[in-house]
């Protein structure tokens, strides 16, 4: 992903996470090194983090995941929805993973698709904004 392209998914994710109601307190942490968690991880109060899950419980509120972490994804997720914290991402089959909430480019803007059991069941809410660019 070109680094303009990158930059204009890290803005937009970065406001969907800022304006979500999510129940569980802490930062908006970064997993994983792609184009999008670059332009991420330079934005005031964001954090990178690691795979250790306990980690992440104790410190965020959401999580952006990059595409390269598909190791033991599943898994991973499930943990992070147990703890009410809003998980995003931009690459294919997010969803399909256990994610929350996919974004890609449709026509002329970002479209999302997301879980809603897992929003849920987490007890978190989005904007009506974001909710008129859901696509599933």
């Amino acid at each position: 992903m070109e680094s303009d392209e990158a930059a204009a998914y890290a803005n937009f994710i970065q406001n969907l996470v800022n304006k979500s109601t999510v129940s569980k307190k802490g930062v908006f942490c970064i997993f994983g090194n792609d184009s999008v968690a670059r332009a991420l991880i330079n934005s005031a109060g964001n954090e990178a983090v690691s795979q250790n899950l306990e980690e992440v419980q104790r410190k965020c509120r959401a999580v952006y995941v990059s595409g390269e972490n598909a190791t033991n994804l599943k898994l991973y997720l499930s943990g992070m929805t147990r703890g009410k914290i809003l998980t995003i991402s931009a690459f294919e089959e997010f969803i399909a993973n256990g994610g929350m909430i996919q974004v890609g480019m449709g026509r002329r803007e970002f479209e999302l698709t997301v879980d809603v059991k897992l929003l849920h069941a987490a007890q978190i809410k989005l904007d009506t904004l974001s909710t008129n660019l859901i696509i599933n």
